[in-house]
């Protein structure tokens, strides 16, 4: 008994069980009749990618439903949480159909042993070699953070984004949630049939955001409190320096990060009509989940979701992407800053002049920062949509031959 007090509460340890294997066993029940009725779908087959996404969306949900838990303190010094018990059997499920599908592709049934698995591991089908290591990292890192919280307690605060084995678990879950997007992208035929066939697509890309969204929430201006960067207003905390730089670079975070994302995917695909708008529905309902269920959130997700649709009709559906990605923080940006036009109480005053300069309302930056704000994000995701997409070589009698450098 004084082992398992080690790890928890008798209490703990059994609300944890009946979750995990209480969903874990059924599942895999239903999945063996299934099989041995129709063997379950394979990649590329049809229905393997709804598979996918729907337990890929147990595990998102159970990872969000942890997050909650840990901002409004309802952890304590175990890693046997019932919160835990939905992530962890969500990510094994998930995982395990993907391992079962592959060990189902291999010219031979794998040999249990180091080697043999090893073997396995490193003759995946092109594009599933990233998730097979995510899988693996995740595993390693989810029986290192049960050492970690039984030694060390539950990190709180920024000590959550920080703890070792909680970056090896979001390392591990970003490859592993990635296999669809990894795998599609050496499919010719992944992505072509519309929305629904990008859905899973999105799915992978969004889940991928979900863990930087965790990571980077103290400098991401969607997250922060308006307080914690506004400089004249109600309940506005440092100097006028302090705010600025906070709200610079909580500006340009979220939309590096989504720029990013998005010709990722654009990079390979075109995105279909819709897929913009569910794109951002997920990234809206995962803030929604991280933020204590504001449901401004949803909001936001559907207002830039619809704009971000606009954009893409014209700019990536035309293959034109730096000047995607100079108008997307315009839309982020501004969408958060008429947002925040609501939070001005009545009676404030919108233009201040202090010290020969001019602060406006929202934030009470001067007019030069508050439109520089908006500016220097747009240049930083220009210069990374260049970066990823870069211009054509010509070819010509000048250019450098890449083979002999002459």
């Amino acid at each position: 008994m004084a082992f398992l007090d080690f790890f928890g509460t008798p209490e703990e340890l059994r609300w944890f069980a009946i979750i995990f294997f209480g969903s874990l066993i059924p599942a895999t029940g239903i999945a063996g009749i299934l099989h041995r009725r129709n063997p379950l779908p394979l990649p590329g087959q049809r229905g393997y990618d709804f598979v996918v996404l729907g337990l890929g969306l147990w595990c998102m949900t159970g990872l969000l439903i942890d997050v909650w838990a840990h901002t409004n303190g309802e952890v304590d010094d175990s890693f046997f949480t019932k919160w835990h018990a939905v992530w962890y059997s969500g990510a094994t499920a998930y995982s395990a159909f993907i391992l079962f599908a592959l060990w189902r592709l291999a010219e031979a049934p794998p040999k249990i042993t180091p080697s043999g698995l090893w073997g396995f591991a490193t003759n995946v089908p092109k594009g599933y070699g990233a998730s097979v290591a995510g899988i693996a990292i995740f595993g390693f890192s989810g029986f290192a953070d049960m050492l970690w919280h039984s030694f060390f307690g539950i990190e709180g605060g920024l000590d959550i984004l920080l703890s070792p084995s909680h970056l090896g678990l979001l390392i591990g879950l970003i490859l592993t949630v990635m296999a669809p997007v990894f795998s599609g992208w050496q499919d010719p035929l992944s992505g072509k049939d519309g929305l629904t066939s990008q859905l899973v697509l999105i799915f992978g890309l969004v889940a991928a955001w979900v863990p930087i969204l965790l990571i980077t929430g103290q400098w991401d201006i969607f997250q922060l409190e308006i307080a914690d960067y506004c400089y004249l207003g109600n309940n506005c905390g440092p100097g006028y320096e302090d705010s600025l730089a906070i709200g610079v670079v909580a500006s340009m975070v979220p939309t590096t990060i989504a720029t990013g994302l998005i010709l990722t995917f654009a990079r390979r695909w075109t995105p279909a009509p819709g897929a913009m708008l569910v794109l951002f529905l997920f990234w809206g309902m995962s803030n929604y989940a991280m933020e204590n269920l504001d449901t401004s959130y949803i909001y936001y997700g559907f207002i830039i979701g619809i704009l971000v649709e606009i954009l893409s009709h014209f700019f990536l559906r035309k293959h034109r992407p730096i000047a995607f990605a100079i108008t997307l923080p315009i839309v982020m940006l501004g969408t958060k800053m008429l947002a925040a036009v609501t939070t001005v109480s009545q009676g404030s005053q919108w233009v201040i002049t202090a010290h020969g300069e001019v602060f406006i309302q929202p934030y009470g930056w001067t007019i030069h920062a508050t439109s520089g704000s908006i500016i220097i994000s747009c240049v930083m995701c220009a210069l990374l949509a260049a970066a990823m997409h870069p211009p054509v070589v010509p070819d010509g009698p000048n250019m450098v031959d890449e083979d002999t450098g002459e």
